[in-house]
């Protein structure tokens, strides 16, 4: 892998300068002098970020390992807490202050009113955020393998591994759960855990170490992921949909037959978070409209284990109480006998639902259940 080296000794020098505490800057010096220093040293960490922005931007190779990284947004996202509106950020207009410029801005306000407490308040609060800021992107630029000419420390070993945490989750809702991808996201939480406990025994290299290796299978799913998004292109996704459709009206017929055989359906519902038939009935078409107004494939993909999810849990919950229903009153056969008896409880099973269970090798036709048959296939051939 290619690397870039940047020097950022200004960034470790605030942080260990801004980590120091308040009272720290002062001596016996009066009121209006330490507001003054205060704000001085706010105004001067917002300028560590934005000439460490300037440089890392000004490195191709670094800007590149941090977008092939996925890092970008997250990089501007803790610019965007150190400027005004209008400012321009990773190429667009922020639309809002940032929270750390706003204190800044605040500081001098009370600076120049003479109301020197209020000015120290408010750049200590502006001084906290520039100082994560800071941290945040040396994490980004570590993380990226963007080399940097100092020593990383222990805090920004654990903001990266606590952020790598935050990934997984956020990959876990995208994953059916006991497959071979998940598993490496469990492997990565192992390490990332081991790392923290490193860590605490001083074990800096070895927590890097295990860093790496964590991160290295965190990029193997969401490579996977890119690849599976592809193959889920919006023309297949409408045709999962429209099956989705297709089986919230047969939710409702079967749910009038079940009201036919004086099953309470409202009442079985309940037990399952629904106010009543029409309340689930809603919620079901409001989950399709959600995954039709979206245009992420991510999300989209997320919507639609969702319905899959939702989907199996009914019909599985249905065919067992109506057989209990049944079977109290003397009646030998189930009504409908169930989606799952009709490839209904298979929504999801074989598309975005565990198109991930098929492994890492990429993604292919035979990951949606086989045969182009779409999204959890339905049993019924599928969708276009």
């Amino acid at each position: 892998m290619k690397k870039s080296r940047i020097a950022v000794l200004t960034i470790l020098v605030a942080i260990i300068a801004m980590a120091a505490p308040v009272s720290a800057y002062f001596s016996s010096q009066s009121l209006d002098t330490k507001a003054e220093r205060m704000v001085e040293i706010a105004d001067g960490a917002r300028n560590s970020v934005l000439e460490l922005v300037d440089i890392v931007e000004a490195d191709t190779t670094s800007m590149d390992m941090i977008t092939s990284a996925g890092l970008d947004e997250q990089l501007y996202g803790n610019v965007s807490l150190c400027v005004e509106a209008g400012t321009t950020v990773g190429g667009e207009i922020t639309t809002e202050n940032g929270t750390g410029w706003e204190y800044l801005y605040a500081a001098n306000q009370s600076l120049l009113a003479g109301e020197y407490e209020a000015a120290i308040g408010n750049a200590t609060e502006a001084l906290t955020i520039f100082r994560e800021v800071l941290r945040s992107i040396h994490a980004i630029l570590w993380e990226a393998d963007v080399e940097t000419e100092e020593l990383v420390a222990p805090q920004i070993i654990l903001d990266a591994i606590e952020r790598s945490l935050d990934r997984i989750t956020e990959l876990r809702a995208l994953l059916s759960e006991g497959t071979e991808v998940t598993s490496k996201l469990d492997a990565a939480e192992d390490l990332l855990n081991e790392a923290k406990s490193l860590l605490l025994e001083d074990k800096i290299e070895a927590a890097k170490d295990n860093l790496k290796e964590a991160n290295d299978l965190i990029s193997q799913v969401c490579q996977y992921l890119k690849e599976v998004a592809e193959e889920l292109n919006p023309s297949r996704i409408r045709g999962y949909l429209d099956e989705a459709s297709g089986y919230r009206e047969r939710f409702r017929e079967r749910f009038g037959h079940a009201w036919d055989e004086e099953f309470d359906v409202d009442g079985f519902l309940q037990k399952y978070g629904y106010q009543n038939e029409e309340d689930f009935m809603n919620r079901f078409q409001q989950m399709i409209e959600n995954a039709q107004g979206t245009d992420d494939i991510e999300e989209a993909v997320q919507d639609l284990n969702e319905i899959g999810s939702m989907i199996r849990e009914m019909d599985g919950a249905l065919t067992q109480e109506m057989g209990h229903h049944q079977a109290q009153h003397g009646q030998e056969e189930a009504i409908g006998s169930g989606y799952g008896q009709n490839g209904g409880s298979s929504y999801g099973q074989g598309g975005a639902g565990s198109s991930y269970e098929q492994g890492s090798s990429g993604a292919s036709g035979e990951q949606y259940g086989g045969s182009g048959s779409g999204f959890g296939s339905m049993g019924n051939g599928g969708s276009p």
